[in-house]
């Protein structure tokens, strides 16, 4: 059966009562379906397609969807828009907001520690902004959709806001949407999905939980952008060619496990802001200017392996780049990387244990500008010099073997107040070893 609206219909359906549709294409209208009574409303077999605003709008009750699709016209904003406690607005559209969920982090980090926020052009202008009045408390929006498909240059395919809004999305797949699900202050779980094709970040969440499990993107702006999570669980996530970063999180509590970025762009592998980040077992392979780049906050990271990185201008191309963060490291593999393979800078306190260096082009472990590292059972193997130390920096490092340098075992500017401490050490390369602000004893 297929139900056309005039494209200035309100919504082609309109439900304030439970309802069960199947077998059904819905096309055209403003909104595709709208519930805002509350209600249940069950979708199976669905098609929705050629909707001005979005296809499904909820504002109330809840929504689960099995089997259907949704295929976005050319302006189309959303596919599915889950909100709380906001009237339309008068134009038929989505309220505006102050704020955009799908935001694409731009963190930066120079030589001064200068941190910058980007946000996407539709800042401002999406849906469901907060309007005044009572809050219901608990949930008001709930939604469960699983094995369906959004296709399309949707802005957004699923979109959540709001504290009481709440959804469960269960082997999706995306496909053109600029981003995939976006969530503002909400709560979403991501369970075996996939997304490619898009312009922006395909998972984002802003103020809220978004939590991911067998997810994998392919292209986008970023894998996942978070801004001020409250928490970000991500297991078993995959991101290949990211334009900018496999993942870019600002201020968040994250918690990452399983991790793999292939060949992602000049944002680097997996790019962290602020916040408290928890990762454990996290692969890079193939990268522009940094591997992980942490900026402030804290950061555990366990089980990391880091291949090919490599920088456009010669200045990075760092595999573990860490600046005003306090970074506790274990077990950690880097090959292959035309920068430092380890740099601390900044005033950064790392911890690092465990560390197999191989083809540092630079240099293998390296502290600047304040920076203090402790570094255990390190092997570095092939680099221009296996250990550096510059402006007041202070590196520690116990327990050293090292092998095929070809500038020399360590440079270190001896000015101010930076040092190099070496103990049980060996490398048949000597070169910076009598430098006055290294004290060594050998094994």
């Amino acid at each position: 059966m297929v139900l056309h609206a005039e494209d200035s219909a309100r919504a082609a359906l309109r439900v304030s009562k439970d309802a069960y549709l199947s077998d059904l294409v819905v096309q055209g209208g403003l909104w595709g379906l709208e519930l805002t009574d509350g209600g249940r409303v069950r979708l199976r077999r669905v098609g929705f397609s050629g909707q001005v605003t979005g296809a499904v709008r909820v504002a109330a009750g809840r929504l689960d969807v099995e089997d259907s699709r949704f295929e976005a016209a050319p302006a189309t904003t959303v596919g599915v828009l889950l909100e709380s406690g906001r009237a339309p607005s008068p134009e038929g559209g989505e309220p505006s907001s102050p704020r955009d969920a799908s935001f694409t982090p731009e963190v930066l980090s120079n030589t001064d520690g200068a941190e910058r926020a980007h946000h996407d052009s539709e800042a401002g202008t999406g849906a469901g902004a907060r309007q005044g009045g009572p809050r219901q408390s608990g949930v008001t929006v709930e939604a469960h959709i699983r094995a369906s498909t959004f296709t399309g240059p949707y802005r957004r395919a699923v979109r959540l806001r709001g504290a009481d809004v709440r959804a469960t999305l269960e082997a999706l797949q995306f496909t053109g949407a600029a981003t995939a699900v976006g969530v503002d202050g909400a709560y979403a779980e991501v369970r075996r999905s996939t997304a490619e094709g898009g312009q922006a970040a395909a998972f984002s969440v802003m103020d809220g939980t978004l939590i991911l499990d067998e997810v994998s993107v392919m292209g986008h702006e970023y894998g996942v952008s978070s801004m001020r999570a409250r928490r970000l669980d991500v297991h078993r996530f995959t991101s290949v060619r990211a334009t900018r970063a496999g993942m870019g999180l600002l201020v968040s509590r994250a918690r990452l496990r399983d991790i793999v970025i292939r060949d992602s762009g000049a944002y680097g592998g997996l790019q962290f802001s602020g916040g408290d980040l928890d990762v454990q077992g996290v692969r890079v392979d193939g990268a522009a200017e940094y591997g992980v780049m942490a900026l402030r906050g804290k950061l555990r990271l366990r089980d990391v392996d880091i291949r090919r990185v490599h920088t456009a201008d010669g200045v990075t191309g760092d595999g573990l780049h860490l600046r005003q963060v306090e970074a506790d490291v274990e077990g950690v593999v880097v090959r292959d990387a035309q920068g430092a393979c380890v740099l601390a800078a900044q005033n950064a306190r790392v911890s690092l244990r465990g560390a197999k260096l191989e083809t540092c082009g630079y240099v293998g472990l390296l502290t600047d500008t304040l920076a203090r590292m402790n570094a255990a059972n390190v092997d570095i193997q092939g680099a221009a010099t296996a250990l550096g130390a510059l402006g007041n920096g202070e590196l520690r490092v116990e327990s050293l073997s090292a092998s095929g340098l070809e500038s020399g075992f360590i440079h270190a500017e001896c000015e101010g107040t930076t040092q190099v401490h070496l103990k049980e050490f060996r490398s048949e390369d000597t070169r910076g070893l009598s430098a006055r602000c290294v004290h060594a004893s050998p094994k």
